[in-house]
Formats: C-alpha cells, sequence, structure tokens
C-alpha cells in the first residue's frame, strides 16, 4: 500500500499512539471511579475526627485509624489524575481541567496534604488528642486549598 517507509512508519506511530491514547480514554472511567471511592473514604475519616473534636470525645484509636486512612489515601492520589480522566471520560467528575492545565500547581497542593497527613499521623500516632486540634487545622487548609482551586463546587 504505502511504498515509501518514512510514510509506513510514520503511519505505524499514528496507529500506535491511537491505540495508547485509546487505552488511556477507557482506563479512565476506573481511575475516576477509584479516587472518588478513596476521596469519599478520606472524607469519612476526616469528619470522624471532626465530629468527635465537635462532641468532645476523641477517641485515640479511631483518630489513629482516621489518619491512617488519611496518608494512605494521599499517598495515592499521585496515581489517580492521569491525562483523560477529567469530564472528558464521560464519567461525572468534580475534578477541574485545571489538574492538568496548572499540573505544577496541583502537584505541590497534593504534597502540601501528603505532608500535612503526615503530621497529623505522627500527632495521632503520639496519642497526644490535645495537640490533634493542630494537625486537624493544618490537614484541613491543606483539603481547602485543593478543593477552592482544583474542584468543582457542589450545588
Amino acid at each position: 500500500m504505502f511504498k515509501n517507509r518514512t510514510i509506513k512508519a510514520a503511519m505505524l506511530s499514528m496507529a500506535i499512539a491511537c491505540m495508547v491514547g485509546a487505552g488511556v480514554y477507557a482506563a479512565a472511567p476506573d481511575t475516576i471511579k477509584e479516587r472518588q471511592h478513596g476521596l469519599k473514604g478520606m472524607g469519612e475519616a476526616f469528619k470522624s475526627v471532626t465530629d468527635g473534636m465537635k462532641a468532645g470525645n476523641l477517641d485515640a484509636a479511631k483518630v489513629k485509624e482516621a489518619s491512617a486512612t488519611i496518608s494512605k489515601t494521599a499517598n495515592s492520589m499521585a496515581n489517580w489524575f492521569p491525562a483523560g480522566s477529567g469530564s472528558e471520560a464521560g464519567v461525572k467528575t468534580a475534578a477541574k481541567p485545571e489538574i492538568w492545565s496548572d499540573a505544577a500547581t496541583f502537584t505541590a497542593a497534593r504534597q502540601k496534604l501528603v505532608d500535612e497527613a503526615g503530621k497529623f499521623a505522627q500527632l495521632a500516632n503520639a496519642g497526644d488528642m490535645s495537640a490533634i486540634g493542630g494537625g486537624v487545622r493544618g490537614l484541613g487548609g491543606a483539603c481547602k486549598g485543593c478543593h477552592d482551586k482544583f474542584r468543582i463546587k457542589e450545588d
């Protein structure tokens, strides 16, 4: 069909790129669901701590468990936002396009969450519930910083 090797190579490269791109988009719905599940779990863990604080009955074991969930989730997020896993994947997502168009800022915000989750886990593992408030403020600030810029607000 094509006699020129350069044209054959170009056509082959384009075909491979299309197949790889299609694979990314095919995997995107699963990635979106995985991140939504993980982020929901992290939110529930954080809420369990803030609810305990409001009620004045923090349970050290539950705070420690919540901190482990939050740390694990924060670290897992590095793999949850590949290209093609925004609204273009055809799955409802609150992820703003800025996650990909301003990837450096998003990565820095995610790293801040990882750092604050680590600090929070240290406080939780120490068992000093009187110090947890500072960890909650730092962690909440990291969450808010990312949500304000990179998450579509729910109505």
